[in-house]
């Protein structure tokens, strides 16, 4: 048994007055006279002894009684059956918790620096012989070893606020791993956290995995209650930037704010050029949807960085993304020997604005590979039956995210079709269906993506085209979806998905002498939205403190050639090569984000070009942001979190809650064991309790022996 307050112990000796008033007070007997004296002297010997028990009993009891008021205060505990109390070296994993919320303050300060402070503490109090292991959020490998008790004071004294976000299960299994190692010794994890909802879930999934003999400690504090403000997502209305066309922006701001605010800040900068500024309100309980309007001036990868305002919290008040604007786009018209003259006036004059197309002819019979690579858009118009080398070219440029219009001739075609269609994963050509009369088509899909931004609301009647022949489709394939159909249901028009770009089939040729494509209005605007939709590029945007591979179209390896990674505005110091691998449709590149900051990033490709130098060329723009969960600042109860621990498997768990100066003191009480005073309190009780019967059947008896004498 081990005591908080030993010094109070002194007051046992106190028991001695008790002792001497219980002498004092029974040391005199009163006399009654009786008529028969031989049988009252018996009576009262016998009464004598009855008494001096009882007396005894009532010493005891109060002397018991005291003994337990005085430990009490002398807090008196087990050792704890643990050993952590019993000597012998320690091994204690501490885990610091840099994620961008412990940059808030709490009741001491930024919780980061209590942290620090309170975990500084806690090593102090640890004996020179013990051993440490200190780890942050973004799992450094070089933190994967054992520590002096001064190492383990300079590494935590240099803990900085990181970006990385892990989850708490796999922090609670990367200390249980690495204290595995220490068979036999006296196990701690610490873990100094904020106890943030989002990065503190439990699943009940790694039950029967936890270390049932590894002690865990939470030692927290909760942050000041704010209001934040975040942008919490934004996209584009197209898939493809083009220069000089006006870019429609929608930016969503996520909020807990309790009250609406009107006319908060927002902008955009590109390339660290304010490119647009807006305002957006906020309503309680509800996101807010907004847009940004504004021009690219420039082709080329560039970063944007969309932005607001709201102090305190203000690590996620920015958005960085990354994407490429095209000059134009480049489209390759592959034309057959069935493709007619007004077929070919016809594509010319969908694709002939030169501000947004760069069209190359070609007959299929010459083909021009290198030509055919460099397209964004493929139209593939009059083949009658596809080569296996051009089908093997055009599934290649598809699958690396290029975009194909099939427009094949009237009647029979040839087997190369179906190897096409199938290669495509769409399903193939059954019949060469002809008509007397016009067949009008019977819908248009409107709400398919494609048509976003065509028509001003859905319309409720649409002149549809006519066709007199077309090749009959049992059914779309199963990534396909209908742009154009028939009455009945069948495919005309449809459009699907094979690895990164996306195909389109159209059942009629545009020869007037089967369908009225050619003329009809709805032709431009679908044929312009395919061309638009032809290279999508999506914003590339990455967590911090994650890990993340990218797919760079259309790269291909030089030998020799490096990658790097550097921010947007650094310099050639601050460049980290890249692992990269050569994939279908590209290049794909490893990033290793575990100690990235939130910013705009640049993708780089070096290769030699002679005389000693080197040429670099940019090859993406990128954005990194701390994680959106972050952003949401709720934190566990204790209690419920130490309910979730149980639940999890962790049942030898305590959380702390204490000031810094506190801290050291409670883990010396949670390594004594537990409290033994109220159970003290208690006894004394009940000692107490006992002494007044005792008293109480005495003062009866005393009674009953005095009145016959009266």
């Amino acid at each position: 048994m081990q005591f908080v307050h030993p010094e109070v112990l002194w007051a046992l000796s106190a028991l001695t007055i008790p002792v001497l008033v219980h002498l004092f007070s029974f040391r005199r007997h009163r006399k009654v006279s009786f008529s028969q004296t031989a049988f009252l002297k018996e009576v009262r010997m016998e009464s004598r002894s009855r008494n001096r028990i009882r007396n005894w009993l009532v010493l005891l009891m109060r002397l018991a009684a005291m003994a337990c008021v005085i430990l009490a205060f002398a807090e008196p505990m087990w050792p704890s059956i643990d050993g952590e109390g019993q000597g012998g070296q320690k091994r204690v994993s501490i885990y610091m918790d840099t994620s961008p919320s412990m940059e808030l303050e709490g009741r001491n300060g930024p919780m980061l620096e209590a942290a620090k402070n309170g975990a500084l503490a806690l090593v102090e109090s640890h004996a020179a012989t013990d051993r440490f292991h200190v780890v942050s959020s973004s799992f450094d490998p070089a933190d994967r070893r054992w520590l002096t008790k001064e190492e383990a004071l300079e590494r935590i004294a240099s803990v900085q606020p990181g970006h990385a976000a892990p989850n708490v299960r796999d922090v609670l299994f990367h200390q249980q791993e690495f204290l595995s190692d220490a068979p036999g010794e006296q196990r701690l994890a610490y873990l100094f956290s904020d106890l943030q909802q989002s990065s503190h879930s439990m699943s009940g999934e790694a039950v029967g995995m936890v270390d049932s003999t590894l002690v865990v400690r939470f030692v927290t504090q909760a942050a000041q209650p704010k209001v934040n403000i975040r942008v919490d997502s934004a996209w584009f209305d197209t898939p493809m930037r083009l220069v000089g066309r006006s870019e429609v922006l929608h930016v969503r701001i996520a909020h807990d704010a309790e009250r609406p605010v009107d006319d908060l800040p927002l902008s955009i900068s590109i390339n660290g050029r304010k490119a647009a500024i807006g305002s957006y309100r906020i309503v309680p309980g509800l996101p807010t949807d907004t847009v940004l309007r504004f021009r690219h001036e420039e082709s080329g990868p560039v970063h944007a960085m969309v932005s607001t305002t709201d102090a305190p919290v203000t690590f996620d008040d920015a958005l960085h993304v990354g994407y490429n604007v095209a000059e134009n786009v480049k489209v390759v018209l592959l034309q057959g020997k069935e493709s007619t003259p007004v077929e070919q006036v016809a594509l010319g004059r969908l694709f002939g604005d030169a501000a947004l197309h760069e069209v190359q002819s070609m007959e299929a019979s010459s083909l021009d590979y290198d030509g055919l690579d460099a397209a964004d858009l493929i139209v593939l118009q009059g083949v009658r039956d596809p080569s296996n080398g051009l089908v093997a070219a055009l599934l290649r440029n598809v699958t690396s995210g290029k975009s194909l219009i099939m427009m094949p001739p009237a009647e029979q075609l040839g087997t190369g079709w179906d190897e096409l269609l199938v290669g495509l994963g769409a399903h193939g050509v059954a019949d060469w269906m002809t008509s007397e009369e016009p067949v009008r088509l019977g819908k248009l899909h409107h709400d398919h993506p494609l048509f976003a931004g065509v028509f001003a609301r859905a319309p409720r009647r649409v002149d549809l085209p006519t066709v007199r022949g077309w090749h009959a489709r049992k059914r779309s394939g199963s990534l396909e979806r209908d742009l154009m159909s028939f009455a009945d249901g069948s495919p005309f028009l449809t459009t699907g998905l094979k690895g990164l770009g996306r195909y389109h089939f159209c059942a009629a040729p545009l020869d007037p002498k089967w369908s009225n494509l050619a003329q009809h209005a709805l032709l431009v605007p679908t044929s312009l939205r395919m061309a638009e939709t032809s290279r999508a590029t999506g914003l590339q945007q990455f967590t911090a403190g994650s890990e993340a591979a990218v797919l760079l179209q259309g790269l291909d390896r030089v030998a020799g050639a490096s990658l790097a990674l550097r921010p947007a505005s650094g310099d050639a110091s601050e460049r980290l090569l890249l692992e990269s691998g050569t994939v279908p449709g590209g290049v794909e590149v490893y990033l290793p984000l575990r100690d990235a900051k939130p910013g705009p990033y640049l993708i780089e490709s070096t290769a030699a070009a002679g005389n000693n130098s080197d040429s670099v060329s940019v090859v993406m723009a990128l954005g990194i942001n701390p994680s959106r969960g972050e952003s949401n600042l709720a934190v566990w109860d204790i209690e419920d979190w130490k309910q979730a621990l149980t639940t999890e498997g962790w049942r030898r768990s305590d959380v702390i809650s204490s000031d810094v100066e506190d801290l050291v003191e409670e883990v010396e009480v949670l390594e004594a064991g537990p409290p033994l005073w109220l159970n003290l309190v208690t006894l004394a009780l009940l000692f107490l309790l006992i002494e007044m019967i005792l008293l109480k059947r005495k003062s009866a008896l005393r009674q009953v022996q005095e009145s016959p004498a009266s």
